[in-house]
């Protein structure tokens, strides 16, 4: 088993994880070969954030603080190799090219190669950049087998033939609408099935009001249930939400309360959301009578072990029985996060240090693991020493997949 740490030399990123290494050669060769700890060197995209926003480097903390977070110490000086690699192979390539690809949250990979190899690709990533991020990450849009030299000679025609060779509607109304979206929100797993939903019409009247869109408003028309309980009002809100730019969150908590809604009354209809305030109060309300009528003891009472491996001080829970009883505990309704369990999707520590709560984390585009949620007891804030400890925990498994 590896020691995680990054390295940039000589034009090449060493990323060394857990169970793996990669070399990713920077421009203009972009390269990428990776190696499990038992097989041998294969080339591959990396799916991960290769070129970050760059951030000049912080006056370093205070000797108190750095004393005050203890253990944290050392899992910070990875966060500050990965920095200084990926600071070094960003600067490898034209500054227009990596500033045209940072707001990009996974598979950039891709956009870097098109962009190398078409020059309307720049001008693509400047006026449509969701639709440059299809074309360039082509594969999963693609019945037939094409290549990225297909793809860059596609990138010179027009925005509307660019969707309909990717699979959407090949129509001015849905290149505008793909030019809505911030790149932040931009995934493969949002926009291959949104070429589905695209072809409804309330969802082209929807997308064609709001001024602009994010990953969580495309999210609710995803599902015949969430846009049903979407009012106008609700997904303007959710399009207008900085948070909704790289996580649909409101998406899970209204899933998890039509679930929990359907379980307590099966002939209830759909609740009509006018907010996310009220989604929020209703998601509340919902679990309490969830959690009382139907407390979540049926089935395996095991539950999935966490993509993670915990610590002393962040405990994973792994029986239905603890996850109940945090819920008692910190007085959150995290027991309604079972099903979620169960599918792997989301998975739930407890947190003993340096304060008690309550930690849930998610899969991101990117392929690693992501804090979702970290609340003291009542869903309260946690101190800052908590949130940088555990995101320095966070941080050692980066670049896993």
């Amino acid at each position: 088993m590896n020691e995680p740490g990054f390295r940039f030399k000589q034009g090449k990123l060493y990323a060394f994880a857990e169970e793996s290494v990669m070399i990713l050669e920077a421009w203009p060769v972009l390269k990428a070969l990776r190696k499990g700890l038992d097989s041998y060197w294969e080339e591959f995209d990396p799916r991960f954030r290769v070129v970050q926003p760059y951030r000049p480097r912080k006056p370093k903390q205070t000797p108190q603080l750095e004393l005050g977070l203890g253990a944290v110490l050392v899992k910070s000086s990875i966060s500050e190799q990965r920095r200084r690699a990926f600071d070094g192979f960003r600067f490898t390539m034209p500054k227009p090219v990596a500033a045209a690809t940072e707001k990009f949250q996974s598979r950039q990979w891709g956009l870097l190669k098109l962009m190398q190899k078409s020059e309307p690709a720049m001008e693509l990533a400047a006026i449509n950049p969701v639709l440059c991020f299809a074309l360039a990450n082509y594969r999963p849009f693609r019945s037939k087998s094409t290549t990225i030299e297909g793809a860059a000679i596609v990138c010179r025609g027009r925005q509307r033939d660019i969707a309909d060779w990717l699979g959407f509607p090949g129509t001015e109304a849905v290149a505008k609408i793909l030019a809505k979206m911030s790149p932040e929100s931009a995934s493969v797993e949002l926009l291959v099935p949104l070429r589905r939903a695209i072809r409804d019409e309330r969802v082209l009247k929807i997308f064609s009001h709001l001024p602009n869109l994010n990953a969580g408003v495309v999210a609710l028309v995803l599902g015949d249930k969430l846009l049903e309980a979407s009012t106008p009002a609700f997904m303007a809100e959710v399009a207008a939400s900085p948070a909704e730019k790289y996580r649909a969150g409101a998406v899970d908590m209204l899933a998890d309360t039509l679930v929990m809604l359907a379980a307590i009354d099966p002939l209830a209809g759909t609740p009509k959301i006018q907010s996310l305030a009220r989604l929020r109060a209703m998601h509340s309300e919902v679990s309490t009578k969830f959690l009382s009528k139907r407390p979540p003891a049926s089935g395996d009472p095991r539950l999935p072990h966490p993509p993670l491996r915990g610590t002393k001080n962040i405990v994973p829970i792994l029986t239905v029985e603890d996850l109940v009883q945090e819920g008692k505990e910190q007085n959150n309704c995290v027991a309604t996060y079972l099903e979620r369990i169960r599918k792997r999707t989301t998975f739930v520590y407890r947190i003993l240090r340096p304060e008690r709560a309550t930690l849930s984390i998610v899969q991101g585009n990117d392929g690693d693991w992501q804090i979702s949620e970290l609340e003291s007891r009542s869903n309260r804030n946690v101190s800052t020493l908590t949130r940088i400890d555990v995101e320095s925990w966070v941080n050692q498994y980066a670049l896993s997949v």
